[in-house]
């Protein structure tokens, strides 16, 4: 740990470009290698009225904008492409303001599914959350949530937020949101404005999700397709595959597709492609939940540990108890339309019932209208508690309990700050700095797709990096890419001096697979192990046919072999009645045991006959609806093909005509080429015409000045070596002569050739 002076100083030293040399100085292996500088720039942040304290600042996943967070006032910035771009130490970016916020501002965070990266979701102290498009307002949010107008938040508070897997289309689509006991959850957080920048691989698990949230509903609800129209927890399923569906047809090959590059300030940028949505009928989110109520306060919330899968979170209280959260059940979309409404729980209202009246002729109509109506009733009730338990839920992965000291002051705020994928910062009552590691997700992550739930563990590593009763007021994560130093942890407290500490976190001479976190001196009790695990089939019978296992008919050490039983004395007695209580108490146990078992073999068999009847009834239904499209097809591919074939006699036909009116027909010339034939005649005229008054043309000359040439090269290769030196010097003044003339009127002649290729050119392409 390294303390360097106050912020004042901080500030000075990022000025000056010193605050490294520092740094640097302290490590005895940069000292030694003299690699104490490193240059950057300064980016300056122009904001509308700057008189207020920054209290965060959130950059978006593209690195464009970067969201500067006051109390009751935010700017956007935007960052330049490249920030090591010019010739100063100083870059600059543009600033906006953003308004209507309505409340003091309690979280901020970035949605990075959306297209530009450029939706900035924020949560106010009045429980509104507002998510501002910076690419179309300041002022009116595209998505405006007021959590106390839902009947299932209320009396509650929203304490922080948080989208799930940024990796996962359904996690960057659900907003978490928390209370102090409660998760809920809004999903889709988004408007039918709002396009996505995602995978088609992200699409294709989307789907996946959401046929298996089908199959569940298909296993305890086998409705026939009528039933379907009357269902709304069916409805939102086929709605939500519609949905994706939509979404995975815009990016086929044959169509264009627009994308953007992310991460365009790392060595590793990769593109999304840009998709449109679409809503029938789209009135708004809906507020789910509670997906699982806490043991603890929650006071903050956070999600790491970004996979294509599964989304994770964690939550910490004021006492240091963490949780960590997995969102392993699928979830249904929820929005008010007209699909869908919002009270599905709810009791209906007794309609009053028609007094029966006896007809004057003939039997009585018997009405079985109320009885369907009741058990309509009924079904919808139990779609709605089953969306509620079995499709609204959060599974608790482990709660561990970090290490809080007596002079902790509650009051402060624990909350969470993000370092990288698998590792954030816990800030216990605001005093205590703890990192947390989880590189567990990745084991966990393959677990899940190996389908071997049994070996899924929960290991996180906590290590305490800082610890002072004064509150910490700011940090910042600082990784060394440049020199490999190592990684660092700045920490601002309240304090009147040695406010800012420099925390080496990661040392920079450890290998990527070797290196460590600071570590606890003793690990953090577990409060509750897994509880997502399922018990298997067996699981019960096996503990308590170990526990019969175990029992012995001699539980009282009774020295059998050395009592004679055939005395019929009263020890004898006594000891074999006993040993025959005992025998038959075991008995009864085991045949309780295979009663037991035995009829849990029953319900296996007869659930598995039922999922094989279900299984038989989807393949049945399947298969006809493959018969009914493979006609369709066979149908629609008869009609392309004729459809083709008076295509192509269409067009043979119209080609036959075509040619059939060009042949018969004598057009005159166009004054074009009238004018064409007049400026070749002249060229001609000139070319065949003396100049100057000269005897001669300058094809004339030209073809004379050839022979010239080929006499004079056909004599000097036949006389070669007959020439004397008079006749040499003679013949090198006349080629001399020959090459300035021509060297002269070289010039002209180019341009006499081109118009005379031009001018042939257009007569073969008028007379071919």
């Amino acid at each position: 740990m390294i303390s360097i002076g106050s912020k004042d100083q901080f500030v000075s030293q990022i000025t000056k470009q010193s605050l490294f040399r520092l740094i640097l100085s302290k490590d005895t292996t940069a000292a030694e290698s003299g690699n104490l500088t490193i240059p950057y720039n300064r980016l300056l942040l122009p904001v509308v009225e700057p008189f207020y304290e920054v209290l965060s600042m959130e950059i978006n996943k593209s690195g464009t904008l970067l969201a500067v967070i006051g109390e009751e006032e935010i700017d956007v910035v935007t960052l330049p492409t490249n920030i090591m771009k010019g010739g100063g130490v100083n870059t600059y970016g543009t600033s906006f303001r953003i308004k209507n916020l309505q409340g003091k501002v309690k979280k901020c965070i970035w949605q990075t599914v959306a297209a530009n990266d450029s939706i900035l979701v924020v949560l106010n102290d009045n429980s509104q959350i507002k998510a501002y498009d910076l690419t179309k307002s300041l002022d009116i949010p595209v998505i405006d949530v007021d959590l106390k107008t839902f009947g299932n938040f209320k009396n509650e508070k929203a304490t922080s937020i948080s989208f799930g897997s940024n990796e996962n289309l359904i996690g960057g689509l659900t907003l978490y949101v928390s209370s102090a006991s409660n998760i809920y959850a809004i999903y889709p957080f988004t408007s039918r404005n709002i396009n996505l920048a995602t995978t088609l691989e992200a699409i294709n698990i989307a789907l996946q999700d959401t046929k298996a949230a089908m199959n569940l509903i298909e296993q305890k609800f086998p409705t026939s397709l009528s039933e379907t129209a009357s269902s709304n927890l069916n409805r939102a399923s086929i709605k939500q595959f519609e949905y994706f569906q939509y979404l995975k047809n815009q990016l086929d090959e044959s169509l264009p597709i627009v994308k953007e590059v992310r991460d365009v300030h790392t060595d590793k940028p990769y593109e999304l492609a840009v998709v449109k949505q679409i809503f029938t009928v789209f009135d708004g989110p809906i507020l789910q939940g509670p997906l699982i109520s806490a043991s603890s306060e929650i006071q903050d919330l956070i999600s790491f540990g970004d996979n294509p899968l599964v989304a994770l979170f964690a939550s910490i209280s004021s006492d240091g108890i963490i949780n960590y959260y997995a969102q392993l059940a699928p979830m249904l979309m929820k929005y008010e339309s007209t699909f869908l409404f919002n009270e599905e729980s709810k009791e209906p209202t007794p309609e009053p019932k028609s007094r029966y009246i006896k007809p004057k002729r003939g039997f009585g109509f018997i009405d079985n209208s109320e009885k369907e109506e009741v058990a309509l009733v009924k079904r919808t009730q139990s779609q709605a508690v089953f969306w509620k338990e079995e499709l609204t839920t959060l599974d608790v992965l482990q709660k561990d309990k970090l290490p809080v000291e007596a002079n902790n002051k509650p009051d402060l705020p624990s909350h969470f700050g993000a370092i990288d994928k698998n590792r954030f910062a816990i800030f216990v009552n605001s005093s205590k700095v703890v990192i947390a590691d989880c590189s567990w997700v990745k084991k966990f992550v393959d677990d899940l797709i190996d389908d071997k739930v049994d070996d899924v563990a929960v290991d996180s590593q906590y290590g305490i990096a800082s610890f002072d009763k004064e509150p910490v007021t700011a940090f910042a994560f600082l990784k060394d890419e440049i020199t490999g130093t190592g990684e660092y942890l700045l920490v601002f407290r309240n304090k009147v001096q040695d406010d800012l500490e420099v925390i080496q976190i990661v040392k920079g001479d450890e290998n990527e697979e070797n290196k460590k976190p600071l570590q606890l001196t003793a690990p953090p009790p577990q409060l509750s192990s897994s509880s997502y695990i399922p018990q298997k089939p067996f699981a019960e019978l096996k503990s308590e046919l170990e526990i019969l296992s175990s029992a012995k008919i001699n539980h009282k050490n009774i020295p059998v072999d050395e009592v004679p039983l055939k005395e019929p004395n009263f020890d004898n007695l006594t000891n074999l009645n006993t040993f025959s209580v005992r025998t038959i108490q075991l008995v009864s146990d085991y045949s309780i045991f295979g009663v037991k078992l035995q009829a849990r073999i029953l319900s296996i068999l007869d659930s598995l006959k039922e999922q094989q009847s279900i299984l038989a009834s989807m393949g049945d239904k399947y298969k006809k609806v493959n018969d009914d499209q493979e006609n369709k097809l066979k149908s629609l591919t008869e009609k392309q093909t004729k459809l083709d074939q008076r295509m192509s006699d269409l067009q043979k036909k119209i080609f036959d005509a075509l040619n059939n009116s060009k042949q018969g027909k004598s057009l005159p010339i166009s004054d074009a080429e009238k004018n064409w034939y007049k400026e070749i005649n002249n060229i001609n005229a000139i070319v065949n015409t003396p100049i100057d008054n000269e005897e001669q043309s300058l094809v004339e000359k030209i073809e004379n000045l050839s022979l010239q040439v080929e006499s004079i090269v056909s004599n000097t290769n036949d006389k070669t070596t007959k020439l004397s030196p008079v006749e040499q010097l003679e013949l090198e003044k006349r080629l001399g002569k020959l090459r300035n003339w021509l060297n002269r009127e070289n010039k002209s002649i180019n341009i006499l050739k081109d118009k005379l290729t031009n001018s042939l050119k257009v007569i073969d392409d008028k007379h071919p």
